[in-house]
């Protein structure tokens, strides 16, 4: 794997890509960034933050390091289209990037790390992540314990969140984590139970929903402002 492979993989936007292949880097600079990242990221970030166009240089150094996690993809066998679609997250949160700040990097950086340590797939519509629970729960006569590993769902921006896809997206989880009880969790603002009383019961997102119990409502989340109007109001 290359960069420039990767690139045309993810389908990063053409400008993007271009600022990528153009961006000045000693191959030794680049170690100490990833020794750095790898051994203490808070550090790792807090320090990159400090550097003047810091966005595109994350955006350069996220790159170079999914082309780097590629190796781990081969030892696990993990085929390259998953490969792909996973860290096609990079050209999602690049174009988020270049909405929020008129520039072509990323700011999701906290995010990104999840993709390129393999703590996290993307499987067909949607992405899934192994997550120790953090609680005792009872759901619909299902137990779960502290600490049992369940799969975390994620929705990545793009494609229509489809009934057909949803459902393939869970067999190929229940496929690929072999292992792991295929119990799912979600924290969306898809799920808010308002919702209901606003969209059509055959939509989507409703359809989504009715793959879930909820067993608790954050009322402090603002990510469905986030999600629908690509920025948080100051007096919501």
């Amino acid at each position: 794997m290359n960069i420039r492979a990767l690139c045309e993989g993810i389908k990063l936007d053409p400008a993007a890509r271009q600022q990528v292949y153009e961006f000045q880097m000693k191959e030794n600079e680049y170690l100490v960034y990833k020794q750095h990242f790898y051994f203490d990221r808070f550090s790792f970030f807090e320090s990159v933050q400090q550097s003047v166009g810091y966005r595109k240089l994350l955006l350069y150094l996220f790159v170079r390091f999914a082309v780097d996690a590629y190796e781990e993809y081969r030892i696990r066998n993990i085929e390259d289209e998953i490969y792909y679609d996973t860290f096609s997250d990079i050209q999602i949160w690049c174009m988020q990037c270049q909405r929020d700040y008129g520039e072509y990097g990323i700011e999701e950086y906290n995010w990104l790390q999840e993709h390129v340590q393999l703590r996290l797939f993307r499987l067909g519509r949607m992405q899934f992540q192994p997550f120790a629970m953090d609680r005792d729960l009872v759901v619909d006569g299902c137990k779960i314990f502290t600490n049992q590993i369940v799969l975390n769902v994620h929705i990545p921006a793009g494609a229509p969140l489809s009934v057909q896809g949803v459902e393939e997206s869970f067999q190929l989880a229940k496929a690929f984590f072999r292992g792991i009880s295929p119990i799912f969790i979600c924290h969306s603002w898809l799920l808010d139970p308002e919702l209901s009383e606003m969209l059509n019961p055959e939509s989507n997102i409703i359809q989504f929903q009715s793959q879930f119990n909820i067993y608790e409502v954050d009322k402090s989340s603002k990510e469905a402002e986030q999600r629908i109007f690509n920025k948080l109001s100051i007096n919501p």
